[in-house]
């Protein structure tokens, strides 16, 4: 096997054969060369940085390349070039200080301000600028982001109201399956390795299909080194209140027809403590996450290799035994071990004018739960996704517009291997089928498409000694769906207008449920009568972007029919209350509010604000349930360039109570967090941030946190502090 995969790379190794490309970038005002300006080939996911003469030279690039060149205070640009026919000379124009960046979650790779959807972008700086305990708690943050938290080490993230099975995770290029359905299951993703991610608020089913009504969380791997550099990077973190310690290392080569990624990183936490001096007891987790790329081509063909492997160990808070004093970090009865293995296979193949592209993707997904010994899992649940992606770019014809054809499916089983079960072992088959087209027309861009996706679904007969478990089921939902945006553009100022429609069949665990999930204290009962969820969503965006300020306005409005939830029942069953699956119709409106100033007096300041809006409800005025409650989050930030502090900023966040709240559901009161901390440079090559959240010590429980049944505040007081270690320039 170790034989076959090296012939395989170095076969690969010998194919990947292109030609080079040099060009040069001059100031579009005076024609002086601009030099370490980014150039960024999209495709390729590596780039160059421009010398003192503005040359630069990209190596084993195919004939047609799509190229991002950016530098600060000027304009970023996004081109598409023919290497043999094209001009190789580029001219950036003085702008905003402020760099637009390639979204890649969109049907077509354009900046993120030209696209008629507004798709929220964050890199993995900005979301572990505050040093989080969890990836999804950096998500929190993005406005109209919450999560549903299990401790410190368990997040579900949330969009405008939705989670779980709604929002569909992309890493890798390919869909992440992870049992997502349950209410203590995390995001699944480790933070190594990854670049930024992308939100899509609201239906996405034109692209990603079934599961895609609530939104679409579209994670960047990070691109290759840039040409004939090795790049090596270390950091260390340590956080005060869980005594964690995270420690990851990143090795990145791009020399010759070698362009390779390694990433690997451990975490380790206690039980975190909580702002009373008490501990919530066996919240404790650990993380070992590696992640590898190799990506290849020709002058024709550009190919990438993905592997990732994720194991988290969490420990489960139960009600009789909420807090103790323990800092230990070995596990005890009852905690849960998830094990993640990604293999994806992305390939761009150059036709003419246009290029087709093409995605393998393979998710192997074990969660296991310990509850009697530490040796044998009492659940023990396999699920096997195989996953393909087809996209057909069509040559832009003479009126400008632009067609993609593609195909989608997914091929997935699950295998129970232990003796608790929670659903049956089933088998679900996807596959989709869609066209999109756009034109663009002086400051107008307009985008539409449809597609038609059937998802399957089959499981076994269970029978145990009280009867029948599980009944046999068999049955099949088809949808139609459609999405039509347009943006306008002026100098300052754009207004995007979307309709869309998505739809969301119900899982098995809706279908099929029986029995008590470990930590959630109910007995759920699942409903085989189900239907598809169907959601039809109307969002605008308002933006106004000057030099110094930027302010955004996105209402929304989405009516979702047939929605499903949990609801209480009167019974008891095994001790635990009984919830049954039911649904009826439901609205969920609301949208984020949002500035960015940047004054021209005192540029090293930047002051941020936005106000995030969710309300839900029912056909019959009730309120959803694991709705977050309103939220204005501000901040005040500075910054200096070659300077022993880089950054210092201060952030306050104001969550409102909520008093809508579902039939079970209590309410929660308001609270106030304020967050500080820096970022400095310690050498040329040494970075750290420095940081305090909850700086008051504030004493809260947050409306979504799964703590909350035993009355277990949110974390305490945290101290943080992050080293970053870059050796390429003493490699290179």
């Amino acid at each position: 096997m170790k034989n076959s995969l090296l012939y395989l790379f170095l076969l690969l190794s010998i194919l990947s054969y292109g030609q080079t490309y040099s060009g040069k970038v001059l100031d579009k005002e005076t024609g002086q060369p601009l030099a370490f300006v980014t150039v960024y080939s999209v495709e390729q996911q590596t780039g160059s940085i421009t010398d003192e003469d503005g040359q630069f030279e990209l190596n084993n690039v195919p004939q047609t390349l799509i190229l991002q060149l950016s530098f600060v205070g000027y304009e970023t640009i996004l081109k598409t070039v023919n290497v043999e026919t094209d001009d190789n000379v580029f001219y950036l124009q003085a702008g905003h200080i402020d760099l637009d960046e390639v979204i890649l979650s969109a049907p077509q790779s354009r900046l993120r301000n030209d696209n008629t959807i507004t798709i929220e972008q964050r890199g993995i700086s900005a979301l572990q600028s505050g040093n989080p305990l969890s990836l999804a708690a950096g998500l929190a943050t993005i406005p109209g982001m919450n999560q549903i938290s299990t401790g410190s080490g368990i997040g579900k993230p949330v969009i405008r109201g939705l989670s779980g099975s709604r929002i569909v995770t992309y890493v890798q290029g390919i869909r992440l399956e992870n049992q997502q359905w349950g209410e203590e299951h995390g995001l699944g993703i480790g933070d190594i390795g990854i670049e930024s991610v992308e939100v899509i608020k609201g239906p996405a089913s034109l692209l990603y299909g079934s599961d895609a009504l609530g939104g679409v969380l579209y994670f960047v791997d990070e691109r290759y080194a840039k040409t004939d550099h090795i790049d090596v990077t270390v950091n260390s973190q340590f956080l005060s209140r869980t005594i964690g310690t995270s420690n990851e290392i990143g090795l990145k080569i791009n020399r010759k027809n070698v362009k390779l990624n390694v990433f690997g990183g451990y975490k380790s936490h206690a039980d975190y403590g909580t702002p009373n001096n008490l501990r919530a007891f066996n919240t404790r987790f650990n993380e070992k996450n590696f992640k590898a790329a190799y990506g290849f081509g020709s002058n024709s063909w550009v190919s990438n290799l993905r592997y990732s492997y994720l194991k988290n160990n969490f420990g489960i808070t139960e009600e009789n035994q909420p807090f103790e004093d323990s800092t230990q970090r070995n596990f005890i009865l009852p905690y849960q071990t998830i094990i993640n293995h990604n293999i994806s296979w992305d390939n761009t193949l150059f036709v003419g004018e246009g290029k087709i592209k093409g995605t393998l993707g393979y998710t192997s997904n074990q969660r296991q739960e310990f509850e009697e010994t530490l040796e044998s899992a009492t659940l023990d649940m396999a699920l096997n996704s195989f996953s393909y992606n087809l996209k057909w770019f069509l040559p832009n014809n003479r009126n400008n517009i632009d067609w993609i054809i593609g195909a989608q499916g997914m091929i997935q089983t699950n295998t129970n291997n232990g003796e608790e079960l929670l659903i049956p072992n089933g088998r679900t088959q996807d596959v989709g089928m869609f066209v999109i087209g756009s034109v663009t027309r002086n400051q107008w861009y307009v985008q539409g498409g449809v597609r038609f996706d059937q998802r399957q679904i089959q499981s076994d007969l269970y029978l145990d000694e009280g009867g029948v478990l599980f009944e046999s089921y068999e049955n099949h939902f088809d949808a139609f769906n459609f999405a039509f945006g347009l943006a306008y553009e002026l100098d300052q100022s754009s207004i995007k207008l979307n309709i869309s429609s998505g739809f969301r069949a119900p899982n098995t665990s809706e279908l099929l449920s029986n029995g008590v999930h470990e930590g959630t204290n109910q007995y759920v009962v699942g409903n085989s009568a189900l239907k598809s969820e169907a959601a039809t969503q109307i969002d605008i965006a308002l933006n106004i972007n000057s030099t110094h300020l930027d302010f955004s306005f996105q209402p929304f409005y989405n009516v979702i029919k047939n929605y499903i939830y949990l609801t209480p029942s009167n019974s008891i069953i095994d001790d635990s209350p009984r919830f049954d699956y039911t649904q009826s119709d439901a609205i969920l409106y609301g949208g984020e509010l949002g500035f960015h100033y940047h004054p021209h007096q005192i540029h090293w300041l930047h002051l941020e604000s936005d106000l995030s809006v969710v309300i839900a409800e029912n056909d019959e005025g009730d309120s959803l349930p694991l709705i977050p409650a309103k939220r204005w989050r501000s901040t005040a930030r500075s910054e200096w360039t070659d300077q022993f502090i880089r950054s210092i900023y201060l952030t306050y966040q104001y969550t409102d109570r909520q008093n809508r709240v579902g039939l079970f559901e209590t309410k929660s009161p308001s609270y106030g967090l304020i967050d500080v901390g820096m970022q400095l440079s310690i050498q040329k090559n040494i970075n750290a941030s420095l940081g305090i959240t909850n700086l008051f010590n504030t004493n809260y429980i947050d409306h979504l946190s799964r703590l909350k049944a035993l009355d277990v505040p949110n974390i305490g007081r945290n101290f943080s502090a992050k080293v970053t270690w870059n050796l390429d320039q003493i490699i290179n």
